[in-house]
């Protein structure tokens, strides 16, 4: 049987030999299982180099027949513009959230800075403002709150004080009465950091009330390139769940944009999630 080496791009003479194996292992040098979802445990675990998994969700609350990012601030989502990152707020209205009070006291954001390098950092709720710049904010969530264990009132992550400027992200309740706050964003977006690619395998979208008909859209946009939005793939739903697995995983370079939008019956409730494997350029 012939052998090829791949050093030299070419056959080996004479009757010589070569063999190969390749293997999967982790950074301590174990071998992992190689083959469907338990190859991924590892990953998720931090204990394979180069690689790690996001899992992005997203609900909104109230789409209409106008096209809405999957968010539960609503409307479509505003970005900042490339080499414009800013730093942030958290601000709720509830007299319970912010120091010393029942709710929610610090919000740790995670986003890009304006090189789309992720960074994070915990700031006070109605306190002073990030030391950080961020350029891009895919989640916040409450770091430290009182005997409610959660927000009490809906969180703003924004480029100004008091909710003002741009809102980044927003941490939302549900319920009425008491109301129940999230603990995190519902943030149907993500964008690819600098030296990464993003591998995106499943997409998920539910919809209520169940006779409700709606339209949601998967897009991305390649900001190197300045290139708009894109579609890169679409459902269309009368109520309940789907979910769409790639065996073909969609490849997105460094610095992409991922979003979800929906539009529909009025009154629909979207929610939607995807995972992603980052992988080292």
């Amino acid at each position: 049987m012939a052998q090829y080496r791949r050093d030299r791009h070419e056959y080996l003479a004479n009757g010589n030999t070569i063999f190969e194996v390749v293997m999967h292992a982790d950074k301590d040098g174990n071998l992992i299982n190689s083959f469907g979802v338990a190859s991924n445990i590892p990953i998720a675990a931090g204990l394979v180099d180069g690689y790690k998994s996001i899992h992005k969700f997203g609900r909104n609350p109230s789409v209409g027949n106008i096209p809405e990012t999957i968010w539960m601030h609503g409307g479509l989502y505003s970005y900042l513009d490339v080499g414009s990152a800013s730093t942030v707020y958290a601000y709720s209205a509830s007299s319970d959230d912010g120091p010393g009070n029942d709710g929610a006291r610090t919000i740790t954001v995670q986003g890009l800075d304006n090189d789309f390098n992720e960074i994070e950092e915990t700031i006070t709720v109605n306190g002073a403002a990030s030391t950080a710049s961020f350029l891009r904010v895919y989640r916040a969530f409450v770091a430290t709150a009182g005997a409610l264990r959660a927000n009490d009132g809906n969180v703003l992550i924004s480029t100004a004080a008091s909710g003002g400027g741009t809102v980044l992200a927003d941490i939302g309740v549900i319920g009425s009465g008491t109301t129940t706050g999230l603990g995190q964003t519902q943030l149907a977006l993500y964008t690819i950091p600098a030296g990464k690619t993003g591998y995106l395998s499943t997409w998920n979208v539910g919809v209520a009330p169940m006779n409700n008909s709606v339209t949601v859209t998967l897009l991305a946009r390649e900001l190197d390139g300045g290139a708009p939005f894109r579609t890169k793939d679409i459902i269309d739903i009368v109520g309940g769940y789907t979910t769409q697995n790639y065996s073909i995983p969609l490849r997105f370079p460094e610095k992409t944009d991922i979003e979800v939008r929906g539009t529909g019956d009025t009154g629909s409730v979207i929610s939607s999630s995807f995972d992603i494997m980052l992988v080292d350029n």
